[in-house]
């Protein structure tokens, strides 16, 4: 039952994201200025940002987001969802409450996890480098730490482009990385090793630019929220989840 209660309550969000899945997937050409803070910017796409906004606001952030000069990598609500179905998956394995509410977490928990998101400084797409993760030796982007101090790769993807009639045989081209250029922020799990086992989010929508950095939006589709799960779980455990009615 309170499976249940959890999927209802995210129902709206994801409804939404899949109505708007084109915003998701490529966000086209837009005005990329914004007349407001970072945190203005996410409460003016509740679409997308609502759940968002309310663990800003639950993990003590809301004022660096409004100050701080920073560039956030944004998670779109759906990831919150596929996150807390690996939490209450792991919770019903030990017969334990499932989390209905992102309260039941400590806020410090959410904070931790959030400030992996956010670097310090204003940067879009043309102040990173390429990366290519079949080709890490040449094109490996670069290592970032976040606000939080942990290590993060940030890279430019330069996809191919095809030229020619593709529904023809033997009439298109790829030509290599001449295509749309993505950025991807990739967690590094273990730092001895900084080009192994990345855990990968890759950007729909990027250079939205609010007055205080710049905002860049994660693909919900191939992303949950905290890169690892299993790390948010141990985390979260840690320093306890409340009961549901708590």
């Amino acid at each position: 039952m309170k499976r249940i209660i959890l999927l209802a309550l995210t129902a709206t969000i994801l409804t939404g994201a899949c109505n708007k899945k084109s915003t998701f997937e490529d966000s086209g050409i837009n005005d990329p200025k914004f007349d407001g803070t970072v945190m203005e910017y996410l409460e003016s796409d509740p679409l997308y940002f609502d759940t968002l906004v309310r663990v800003v606001k639950y993990a003590g952030l809301e004022g660096t987001l409004n100050k701080d000069n920073l560039t956030f990598f944004a998670p779109p609500d759906p990831c919150f969802k596929k996150l807390l179905d690996v939490v209450n998956d792991y919770q019903l394995s030990l017969g334990a409450d499932s989390v209905t509410r992102f309260e039941q977490i400590k806020p410090e928990v959410w904070k931790q996890f959030l400030d992996m998101y956010l670097f310090p400084g204003n940067r879009g797409l043309k102040d990173y480098t390429q990366v290519d993760t079949l080709a890490l030796d040449t094109y490996k982007g670069a290592l970032f730490e976040s606000v939080n101090t942990v290590p993060m790769n940030i890279g430019v993807i330069y996809n191919d482009a095809i030229s020619g009639d593709p529904s023809v045989v033997g009439g298109s081209t790829i030509i290599k990385y001449k295509g749309y250029r993505q950025l991807m922020l990739s967690y590094v799990p273990d730092e001895a090793f900084p080009y192994s086992n990345w855990i990968n989010a890759v950007v729909s929508a990027s250079d939205i630019a609010p007055t205080n950095g710049r905002v860049h939006r994660l693909r919900y589709m191939t992303h949950t929220f905290g890169f690892d799960p299993l790390k948010f779980i141990q985390a979260a455990r840690e320093r306890g989840i409340d009961e549901p009615n708590q």
